[in-house]
């Protein structure tokens, strides 16, 4: 298939596998209750769970999950979430770059989806709030 059009991973505005949080050692701190690094924002249909974690712990600056439960309908639902939150991510990355740039400590973050059935426009709304909210909760901006 020789179709022109670049595929995500070729440069650019992709979302890169290296900024995809997928280790167990990383994900299970973030639902740890009694972790007091972990913080939350809530923005509408989604949470963003999230923590800063030591310097040279992964490569990337920030490393992003996507969850969304089964109790929110079939997986081409759940999925079709997924994508709309990771596109959404994909445009916001280079603010939540700068962030952790300023920060100066990699930022691991779960993105959770708790509405029902929520158009892609909400969810994209609550998505680009709860990063706005977070990026100013970077450590560098505490008060």
């Amino acid at each position: 298939m020789g179709d022109a059009t670049p595929s995500a991973g070729s440069g650019g505005l992709g979302f890169p596998l290296a900024r995809r949080l997928k280790r167990k050692r990383f994900i299970e701190p973030l639902f740890d209750r009694n972790n007091p690094d972990r913080q939350s924002i809530r923005a509408g249909c989604v949470r963003i769970v999230f923590r800063f974690v030591p310097e040279g712990s992964f490569d990337a600056p920030f490393q992003v999950g996507v969850a969304v439960g089964k109790s929110r309908g079939h997986a081409p639902r759940r999925n079709r979430i997924k994508r709309v939150i990771r596109e959404t991510l994909r445009h916001g990355q280079d603010s939540l770059e700068r962030c952790v740039a300023e920060a100066g400590q990699p930022l691991t973050a779960m993105v959770l989806f708790q509405g029902s059935d929520e158009p892609a426009a909400t969810i994209r709304r609550d998505v680009e709030e709860a990063l706005r909210r977070l990026i100013r909760r970077s450590p560098d901006r505490a008060r």
